[in-house]
């Protein structure tokens, strides 16, 4: 997992090109007007979604991982608590959407030893197959938040 701020700059040739892409796009890209909604860049190697969310409380979001994808998720405005955990193997599966959108969805871990990253406007975190991840959490109540999520191919990632 990778945590930062767009403001922040990275070491160049800490990250793969393509997660410099994503952070590249997502400095560049005025989202202000893009509507949720599905954007595919390069067929399915590099997918843009747009998210429109309302936050809500922990206990109703589930944890969720993916296996084809590196995902980026960038908070374009409002803030949330991000749930994350390393996928240690001892998660019990809820719900098996890998054929429909590369997700699998576990059950509540309480041994998982969950961390809730402040995900603010300028934030960004990318999830990689062995994170799990909990987004669209409340800090202090329900919040609309807009977010840039970025789903790039594990495939392309070198």
């Amino acid at each position: 997992m990778i945590f930062g701020h767009i403001d922040a700059p990275e070491f160049e040739h800490a990250y793969a090109p393509q997660i410099r892409r994503a952070i590249d796009y997502c400095r560049k890209t005025d989202v202000s007007r893009m509507k949720e909604g599905r954007y595919p860049l390069e067929g399915d190697s590099f997918i843009v979604l747009i998210n429109e969310r309302r936050t809500g409380k922990r206990e109703e979001k589930l944890p969720e991982i993916h296996r084809e994808y590196a995902e980026l998720q960038f908070i374009v405005s409002g803030k949330e608590y991000m749930g994350f955990y390393p996928d240690k193997g001892d998660n019990e599966i809820l719900k098996d959407c890998l054929e429909e959108k590369d997700t699998l969805y576990y059950k509540e871990n309480p041994v998982s030893g969950e961390v809730m990253l402040p995900m603010f406007t300028g934030s960004y975190a990318v999830f990689f197959p062995e994170d799990v991840h909990r987004p669209f959490c409340q800090m202090d109540g329900p919040e609309d938040i807009k977010k840039i999520v970025i789903k790039i191919k594990l495939d392309t990632v070198r």
